[in-house]
C-alpha cells in the first residue's frame, strides 16, 4: 500500500467513525464497550477468588495434619513443648512452595491434661492467617485477599484392655478364603449316581468333611485334577500315604507314577462283599475302610490295601500335593490362625509406642474356639489364659485348621456317640460361656482394672438342636445386651456368609436357609455388636478374596482411642 492510498483509507475511517456517532442505531457499541469493564473486572474477580479458596483448602489440609501431628501415640508421650514444635514443623512443611500464597502468622497451643488411670489426654489447635496475591490486583486496586482459619485436635492414651477373642470353628467356617480355591474345591470333590438328593453342580465347597464322607454324603469322592480317585492309606504309610485310581481301573500311587491295573474296590455291607470300580461306576455308600484291590506291574496276582476315603477338608489341606504345581486351599480356620497371630503383633507394636508414657497400656488376650456346646479355651500355651501381649507375640499360634475336629459323619461331631443332626454352632451356648467367663464389673482402664472386650469372629450362620438354622435371634440380641450391660463391649469380624457357596444341594431346607436367613446375618450382629459414640458400630465384614487378618487389625483398631479431630 502506497502513500496515496493509506491516506485515502484513514479519510474513509474519519468519515465513516464520524457517521456513527451520528447514528444513534450505534449507541449499541458503546453501550457494549462500556460494559465491558465491569465484565472484566468480574471475571478477573471470580479468577482471584478462586485461586485464594483453593489455598484455602491447602491451608485447612495442613491445618488438619499439624494438629495430628501432635497427638499420634509417638508423641502423645512426649512433652508439650516438642509436640509444640512437630505440629508446627508440619505446618510449615506442608504450606511451603504455595505460589501466591503468604503465610501472615500461624499459632499452636498445645495442653495435656492429666486423666488419671488413663494417662494422658492431649489437645492441640492452631490458628492461621494468611494472604492471596491477587492476579489482577491492578485491576481491582487490591493486591491480596485475606484468609484466616483454624484446627483442633485431641487424643489420649488408650487404656489397658482384656480381649477375650472367640473364634468359631463350626463346619462352615471350613470355606476356602478365596473364589479360586471354592472352585478347586468344587471340582475335587465328586458324587455318583447315587446323588438323589443333589441336582445341582456335583461338587463341594463345605459341610462334605466327615470322616468318612462317601458314606454319609450319598457317595462322595476326592479326585485329582485328572479325575482319579484318592484314596487314603488307613495303616498310615509315610512311603504311599495315598493311591489314585482311574476309571480305567490304573492305579497310581501319591506320585503319579503307574504301580498296577485292574483296579477295584471292595467294601462290605449287610454281610455281604461288593466289589465295583471307582466313583466312575457308582455304588452305594461305603463306611471306611474299604480294601482296595489291584494287580501289582509285573504280578499276576492281586494286592489288597486297606484305605480310607478322603474328605474335601482333607483335600483343602493337602491340595498341593494331591495336584502338583498348583497352591493349597487355605481355609477361614487357617485365616483365622493369620489373623489371631497378626493382631497379637498389631497389639504388641502399639504397646511399644506407648512404651514410654507415665501410665502405658496393658492389651491381655485370651482365645476360645466355640462350634457345638460351651466354647473352649485353646490348649496350646499361652493362648488359653489371659496373657499380655508382649509376651504372647513371640510364640507360634496354632492351626486351627489342624485343630478344628473332623465330623464323623454328617450328623455327628467328633464321635458316632456324639449326635448333633448337624447343628454344629450354637450361639446360645456360646453366649452364655463367654459370659460366665468374662468379668461381671467394667473395668477402670488400668493394668490392675483393664476394660473388657469380647471380639467374635464368625460367619453368623446358627444351626442349633433346640432352634434350627438361621442368623442370631432376639434372644441372642438379649444375650449380647447382658454382655454389654457388665461393661464389657463387642466387637463382631464376620466372615461374610455366601449363598452361592450352597451350590450342591436342592434341599429345601439349605435352599431355605441361603434366600431367608443369610440376607439378615450381618444386620443381626451389627445389633449385637458394641456402638460407638458416633453411631457406627464395633464390626467389620471380609468376604472371599478379602484379608482376615487385615480386618481383625481394624476391628482391635477401633476398639482402641486413637486420635481424631474435633473440628
Amino acid at each position: 500500500m502506497n502513500g496515496t492510498q493509506l491516506s485515502r483509507a484513514l479519510t474513509k475511517c474519519r468519515v465513516t467513525w464520524r457517521g456513527l456517532l451520528h447514528d444513534r442505531r450505534a449507541n449499541v457499541l458503546l453501550i457494549t464497550a462500556v460494559a465491558l469493564i465491569p465484565l472484566m473486572i468480574a471475571i478477573g474477580f471470580g479468577i482471584d477468588y478462586a485461586r485464594a479458596e483453593r489455598s484455602r483448602t491447602r491451608l485447612n489440609a495442613a491445618a488438619d495434619a499439624a494438629v495430628l501431628a501432635a497427638v499420634v501415640p509417638s508423641m502423645i508421650t512426649q512433652s508439650d513443648a516438642a509436640a509444640q514444635l512437630a505440629a508446627e514443623k508440619m505446618f510449615d512443611q506442608q504450606t511451603t512452595g504455595y505460589s501466591g500464597l503468604t503465610i501472615t502468622s500461624r499459632t499452636v497451643t498445645v495442653a495435656a491434661i492429666s486423666s488419671g488411670s488413663l494417662g494422658t489426654l492431649r489437645t492441640a489447635s492452631i490458628t492461621f492467617t494468611a494472604t492471596s496475591t491477587n492476579i489482577f490486583g491492578s485491576f481491582l486496586k487490591v493486591a491480596t485477599l485475606p484468609l484466616n482459619g483454624s484446627a483442633s485436635a485431641s487424643a489420649s492414651q488408650p487404656p489397658s484392655m482384656d480381649f477375650y477373642i472367640a473364634l468359631d470353628t463350626s463346619p462352615s467356617m471350613l470355606l476356602p478364603t478365596t473364589q479360586t480355591g471354592i472352585d478347586n474345591l468344587i471340582a475335587g470333590a465328586r458324587w455318583n449316581g447315587h446323588d438323589y438328593w443333589w441336582s445341582g453342580p456335583k461338587g463341594c465347597t463345605f459341610a462334605c468333611h466327615s470322616n468318612n464322607m462317601q458314606q454319609w454324603n450319598q457317595g462322595t469322592y476326592v479326585v485329582d485334577a485328572s479325575q482319579r480317585a484318592i484314596y487314603l492309606d488307613a495303616g498310615g504309610s509315610t512311603s504311599t500315604p495315598f493311591y489314585r485310581v482311574a476309571c480305567n481301573g490304573a492305579v497310581y500311587d501319591d506320585d503319579g507314577t503307574v504301580i498296577g491295573g485292574s483296579g477295584s474296590i471292595r467294601y462290605q455291607s449287610g454281610g455281604s462283599w461288593y466289589t465295583s470300580a471307582t466313583y466312575c461306576s457308582g455304588y452305594g455308600p461305603a463306611a471306611n475302610p474299604v480294601t482296595l484291590t489291584y494287580k501289582p506291574t509285573g504280578s499276576s496276582s492281586f494286592s489288597n490295601i486297606s484305605v480310607n476315603f478322603p474328605d474335601t477338608w482333607w483335600l483343602a489341606r493337602n491340595y498341593g500335593t494331591v495336584n502338583p504345581g498348583r497352591a493349597q486351599i487355605d481355609l477361614r480356620t487357617d485365616a483365622q490362625s493369620d489373623a489371631a497371630a497378626g493382631v497379637i503383633q498389631y497389639a504388641y507394636n502399639l504397646e511399644q509406642q506407648y512404651s514410654n508414657a507415665s501410665v502405658p497400656p496393658v492389651y491381655r488376650m485370651k482365645f476360645f474356639t466355640f462350634n457345638i456346646g460351651t466354647p473352649a479355651t485353646l490348649s496350646t500355651s499361652p493362648f488359653g489364659t489371659m496373657t499380655d501381649v508382649a509376651s504372647s507375640h513371640s510364640s507360634a499360634f496354632p492351626d486351627l485348621g489342624a485343630q478344628a475336629p473332623l465330623l464323623a459323619a454328617n450328623t455327628y461331631w467328633t464321635s458316632m456317640s456324639q449326635y448333633t443332626g448337624n447343628a454344629d454352632t450354637d450361639f446360645t451356648s456360646m453366649f452364655n460361656g463367654m459370659k460366665a467367663t468374662m468379668p461381671t464389673t467394667a473395668g477402670t482402664g488400668t493394668a490392675a482394672s483393664p476394660q473388657n472386650v469380647l471380639i467374635l469372629i464368625t460367619d453368623g450362620a446358627m444351626d442349633s438342636t433346640a432352634e434350627g438354622m438361621g442368623q442370631l435371634s432376639a434372644a441372642h440380641i438379649a444375650q449380647c445386651t447382658a454382655i454389654k450391660a457388665t461393661g464389657t463391649r463387642i466387637a463382631i469380624l464376620y466372615t461374610e456368609y455366601l449363598p452361592a457357596t450352597i451350590n450342591y444341594t436342592s434341599h429345601t431346607t439349605f435352599n431355605n436357609f441361603a434366600a431367608n436367613n443369610v440376607p439378615y446375618i450381618q444386620q443381626q450382629l451389627r445389633a449385637c455388636a458394641s456402638q460407638n459414640s458416633d453411631g457406627t458400630y464395633l464390626i467389620q465384614t471380609v468376604s472371599t478374596d478379602g484379608s482376615v487378618s487385615d480386618a481383625l487389625n481394624t476391628l482391635f483398631a477401633m476398639t482402641v482411642q486413637t486420635a481424631k479431630l474435633i473440628q
